[in-house]
């Protein structure tokens, strides 16, 4: 890793840890795996719990899940600079790999996992992509698949852009007229006048991921970040589980 990357790195991890509300935001979705993988380890407890990662960044959730539990975990991140950060920093433990690829590509080619977790990864995947990870979480057939998501509809979305803007946090770029403009329809569910979603948070909608993934597995459970009361408008992200469904559909690897 060249030191430009190794600066770009930590630039963007300074960015994730900058403020503290956004580190307690953070913090939820790492609590809620902590407690899905201490039910799976128990039923597994003769094994390594095997995991597999979509969208790993520097492989975070292996450093919150490795200390606790016997795992063995496989990250995936198409982004060349965030592959190597994570082989880097985890040369050391034999329980880890990452693959640098897109996991629509690569998924198709690995051991059936227990457990297959995306955190807030999908909205940063064209839609299209999206859809062909989920159908391949499905056809690998895991236990549990846990995926979060960002709410970027309804009411939420004014008070994260507001928020963001009063703690200097920059989401959504320059908070100029566009962005005042795009919330102001997001917050109303008005999407048809938010520029269609790309590969970011603009434009993105929850409720088609949970579609998607309905149509392939069966939806276990929807919860809401940080806390689980609140409606999906008030909350800041929601997060899938969802299982292979009974009829069969999904993956029977061994």
């Amino acid at each position: 890793m060249t030191v430009a990357e190794r600066s770009a790195e930590t630039e963007y991890e300074k960015k994730l840890k900058s403020k503290a509300l956004v580190r307690w935001l953070h913090s939820f979705r790492y609590k809620h795996l902590r407690s899905i993988v201490a039910e799976l380890a128990a039923d597994a407890s003769d094994r390594p719990l095997r995991i597999v990662e979509v969208g790993c960044a520097h492989g975070a959730l292996f450093d919150a899940l490795d200390p606790l539990f016997d795992i063995d975990y496989t990250g995936i991140d198409p982004t060349p600079e965030f592959a190597r950060a994570a082989r880097e920093r985890h040369e050391g433990s034999s329980n880890f790999r990452v693959i640098a690829d897109g996991a629509e590509n690569v998924l198709g080619g690995l051991k059936r996992p227990d457990l297959v977790v995306a955190l807030e990864t999908l909205e940063h995947v064209p839609t299209r992509a999206a859809v062909r990870i989920v159908e391949a979480v499905a056809d690998l057939g895991p236990d549990l698949f846990v995926c979060s998501v960002p709410v970027e509809v309804g009411p939420i979305i004014w008070i994260k852009n507001l928020g963001s803007l009063l703690i200097r946090y920059n989401r959504s770029g320059r908070f100029n007229r566009d962005v005042l403009r795009r919330t102001f329809w997001a917050g109303l569910y008005q999407m048809n006048r938010v520029p269609v979603h790309r590969h970011g948070h603009t434009g993105f909608d929850w409720r088609w991921v949970g579609q998607t993934i309905r149509h392939e597995m069966r939806i276990r459970e929807i919860r809401t970040l940080p806390f689980r009361f609140l409606p999906a408008g008030l909350s800041t992200n929601v997060m899938f589980l969802a299982e292979p469904r009974r009829d069969g559909r999904g993956g029977t690897g061994g």
